[in-house]
């Protein structure tokens, strides 16, 4: 018998580690649970449209990508959903990064990664914006932006699986930027970052975080209250294992990113509506 290619080896060994991630618990887990909860005060809108069984959660994302992380700990904590966040491939090329969130339920979000949950039935976590979203400049806030990215409408639809869309309106305003990501490519610091080892010279620019200024222009997040929406979920069952044409791809995603779109302009609203509950000392704190 022919021996597997390396890729394909270590591919399928990361794959046979992942499944038996189990969900996260213990003294630690609890403990940032409730860090985050009384940080951003989390308010789950839509929770009564969840799916029973497995789905493939889908949003919008946020500067530097910490809705990512208070949304997934808090859906397992709470919620008892473990979702499984898919990273860029790129970041599990480092081994401390893989070290570190594989126990968290995070995964390299190539397709056969992405079959092998599926057909696990696997809760999984998306954000198809990716980095592109992660490092958008202020002026971008709460815009979806997936530019040609179909695979994850391809891969559910042939899976037959469900399609969550939800929305986030917080974490867009954690940080404002001292150097938005093209300022910071473009400054000295970033040449002198280079020089002293700090950023990798080969490193991609879409990888390139802005330079954030939180708290009082610290490095910690504003404490913005912070609102997750579901949307009415889309079930794909009907296209499984047919296949499904670039037009079919365009109105599923279409739909799928309108959702989340109108998701977003109502959580704003309702976080204005409620703004009132928030105390004089957050809202200072938030400025």
């Amino acid at each position: 018998m022919a021996t597997p290619p390396p890729e394909r080896s270590k591919l399928q060994d990361h794959i046979d580690a992942v499944l038996k991630v189990p969900m996260p618990t213990g003294p630690g887990i609890t403990l940032l649970a409730a860090t985050l909860r009384k940080w951003f005060k989390p308010r789950f809108v839509g929770l009564e449209k969840l799916p029973s069984g497995p789905a493939l959660f889908v949003a919008n994302h946020s500067l530097l990508a910490l809705d990512a992380f208070t949304f997934h700990l808090l859906m397992h904590y709470d919620y008892r959903r473990f979702l499984r966040p898919l990273a860029d491939r790129t970041l599990f090329s480092n081994p401390h990064y893989a070290q570190a969130v594989i126990p968290l339920g995070a995964v390299d979000g190539q397709p056969e990664v992405v079959k092998a949950l599926m057909d696990a039935g696997k809760d999984i976590l998306l954000y198809p914006g990716g980095t592109r979203e992660a490092i958008k400049p202020p002026e971008q806030r709460y815009q979806v932006d997936w530019g040609q990215r179909y695979g994850f409408i391809r891969l559910a639809a042939e899976k037959g699986y469900t399609i969550v869309p939800f929305a986030s309106v917080g974490p867009d305003e954690y940080y404002d930027q001292y150097l938005t990501s093209s300022e910071l490519q473009a400054s000295q610091l970033f040449y002198l970052l280079e020089q002293f080892g700090l950023m990798p010279s080969d490193m991609r620019d879409d990888l390139i975080p802005p330079l954030p200024a939180g708290m009082l222009g610290s490095v910690l997040p504003k404490p913005k209250t912070t609102y997750f929406g579901f949307c009415p979920p889309v079930d794909l069952r009907q296209y499984q294992d047919k296949p499904i044409t670039l037009r079919q791809q365009q109105r599923i995603r279409q739909g799928v990113e309108e959702a989340i779109d109108i998701e977003i302009k109502e959580l704003l609203l309702l976080r204005e509506r409620n703004r009132h509950n928030d105390g004089l000392l957050r809202r200072l704190l938030s400025v």
